[in-house]
C-alpha cells in the first residue's frame, strides 16, 4: 500500500453507531459487511472507537443540555442508548463493547490487502476523561485548578485539576486538562501517538490547535516552550513514513499546524461560506496558494456539525459537489444527504434513517468520479452573486448556491442553472465534440445536470 495518497477521500464512520446496526462487533465484520460503503474512498475514519468514560456518562445523564439535545436527536431515548462521549476516553484501547484490539488489526489488513484503503482513528490530545487513571495516578500531568468556585474544576484525590476547555467555551466536565509545560506528559502522550500508529493508517487530532504553544500558554497561563505538533509528528513519521495526520482546526491557524508536520487541515472557512452561500468568497477562498488549498479537507457535513440537508437543504448536493472536486482532501459523513438531526457523541443509537438510494449512489458515484480528476485547477471569474464556476481537470463546474434560477451567457454559449442547480460539462480537446460522457450519471441528481455547451 502507498499511504498517503494525494488529496484523498476520507469516509467518517460513527463506529458505536454503524456497529449497532449491523449487529457486529469488529471482530465478526466480513468484508461483504462495510465494501459496499466504503467503496472508491481511500480512507474510513472509525470515529469514537476508544474506551469511553463512566463518569462521562454519569455526566451526561445528568446534565439538562444534553439531555435536550439527546432527546431532540433520538425522541425515544433510553439511559442505555448513553455510552459517553467519543471525545471523553479513558485508554486508547477498543472499547470492548465494540470488539477487541484483534478485531481491529483484523479489520485493518482486511481494508488495506484487499481494497487499498487505510484506517484512521481519534487522537485527543488535549484532555482525558476524568476517570482515566492517569489524573489520579499522575495530577502533575495537569493543568492544577485556577479557580475551584466554578464549573472549570474536579477533584481527584488531594489535587484539584481544571477540565479540558477551548478559551472561547465553557470547560467540558466529563475531561481532565493535559499540561503541556509539562515535558513528562508531552512524553506520555507521544507514546500514546506511537502505539496508534501501530495500529492505524492516520489519526484525526481533535482540537488540535490547542496544542500550539501560543495557543496554550494564551489560555493556561503556561508556556511549553515547545511546539508539541513538531516533535510528535517528526517522530511518529520517522517510524512510520505513511502514517497521515489531520488536524482539525479553526481561527485561522491552519498554515500554522501545516508548517508544524500535519498533512490536512479541517477547512472551516469553505464550510462557513457555504452556509452563507457567499459565491465570492467561496472563489477567493479557493484561489489560494496550491500549497495551503492541496492540504486542506473540505467538508459539508461530519459529527460536529449539522447534517447538511439541515444546513443547505436542497443545496447539499452543491455543496458536497463543490467539496469533492476542488483540489485538497473530501470528507464525507456515512448517511450524508440522509439524516436531517445530528446525533450528538455520546449517543450509542440514531433514529433509523430513511434510506435515501440516489444519495447514496451520488455520494458513491462521486467518490469514483473525483478519482479521474486531473490536476488542473483555476477559478473563473463570475459576475453574478449566486455562482461559483471552475475547472478540475477536463471539466468545467457551474454551481448556483442561491435560491434562485440563474441565465449565464456568453458568446458562445447560454448556460441556465436552476435553483440550486449545477452543470458539470466535459472539456474537450482541441479539435473534438463536447461531450457529457462519464459525468451523465449526475442526470439522476435533481437538479444538478451533465450538460453540453
Amino acid at each position: 500500500m502507498n499511504f498517503p495518497p494525494t488529496s484523498p477521500s476520507i469516509l467518517e464512520l460513527n463506529s458505536w453507531v454503524w456497529l449497532r446496526e449491523q449487529q457486529h462487533r469488529l471482530d465478526t465484520l466480513n468484508l461483504g459487511d462495510i465494501e459496499p460503503i466504503v467503496r472508491h474512498r481511500d480512507y474510513v475514519w472509525l470515529m469514537g472507537l476508544w474506551e469511553r468514560s463512566e463518569a462521562g456518562r454519569t455526566i451526561a445523564l445528568s446534565h439538562p443540555g444534553l439531555q435536550y439535545e439527546f432527546r431532540r436527536a433520538l425522541p425515544d431515548l433510553h439511559p442505555e442508548d448513553v455510552v459517553g462521549s467519543a471525545y471523553a476516553i479513558r485508554r486508547y484501547t477498543v472499547d470492548e463493547r465494540l470488539g477487541s484490539e484483534a478485531g481491529l488489526a483484523r479489520l485493518r489488513r482486511l481494508l488495506n490487502d484487499r481494497l487499498g484503503i487505510g484506517v484512521i482513528v481519534d487522537f485527543i490530545p488535549n484532555h482525558c476523561a476524568v476517570d482515566a487513571r492517569w489524573p489520579s495516578e499522575h495530577p502533575e500531568w495537569f493543568v492544577p485548578c485556577l479557580d475551584a468556585s466554578g464549573n472549570g474544576c474536579f477533584r481527584t484525590g488531594d489535587a484539584h485539576l481544571s477540565h479540558g476547555r477551548d478559551p472561547y467555551f465553557p470547560a467540558w466536565t466529563d475531561t481532565a486538562q493535559f499540561n503541556y509545560a509539562y515535558p513528562e506528559a508531552r512524553r506520555v502522550l507521544l507514546g500514546q501517538l506511537l502505539s496508534i500508529a501501530e495500529r492505524a493508517d492516520g489519526v484525526r487530532c481533535d482540537m488540535a490547535m490547542l496544542m500550539l504553544r501560543e495557543v496554550f500558554a494564551r489560555t493556561w497561563c503556561q508556556d511549553p516552550g515547545v511546539e508539541f505538533w513538531a516533535e510528535a509528528i517528526a517522530t511518529v513519521k520517522a517510524r512510520h513514513p505513511g502514517f497521515l495526520f489531520i488536524a482539525e482546526a479553526y481561527w485561522g491557524l491552519e498554515w500554522n499546524l501545516m508548517q508544524l508536520g500535519f498533512d490536512y487541515c479541517y477547512d472551516k472557512t469553505l464550510y462557513d461560506r457555504l452556509c452563507r452561500r457567499d459565491a465570492h468568497g467561496i472563489a477567493a477562498h479557493l484561489r489560494a496558494e496550491p500549497r495551503f488549498s492541496e492540504r486542506v479537507v473540505r467538508f459539508a457535513e461530519n459529527h460536529d456539525e449539522p447534517p447538511a440537508r439541515q444546513v443547505f437543504g436542497q443545496g447539499w448536493w452543491n455543496a458536497t459537489l463543490l467539496c469533492a472536486t476542488v483540489p485538497g482532501a473530501f470528507l464525507e459523513y456515512l448517511g450524508q444527504g440522509e439524516r436531517t438531526v445530528r446525533l450528538p457523541v455520546q449517543l450509542g443509537r440514531e433514529t433509523k434513517i430513511a434510506s435515501h438510494p440516489p444519495a447514496r449512489r451520488f455520494l458513491e458515484r462521486l467518490a469514483a468520479f473525483r478519482r479521474t480528476l486531473g490536476e488542473q485547477f483555476f477559478v473563473y471569474d463570475v459576475p453574478h452573486p449566486q455562482v461559483v464556476a471552475y475547472r478540475r481537470g477536463q471539466y468545467d463546474f457551474f454551481l448556483n448556491l442561491g435560491d434562485q434560477g440563474v441565465h449565464l451567457s456568453s458568446q458562445d454559449a447560454v448556460l441556465v442553472l436552476p435553483p440550486h442547480g449545477a452543470s458539470v460539462v466535459s472539456v474537450p480537446e482541441a479539435g473534438a465534440r463536447p461531450s457529457a460522457g462519464d459525468v451523465s450519471w449526475l442526470d439522476e441528481v435533481q437538479p444538478v445536470r451533465a450538460q453540453v455547451l
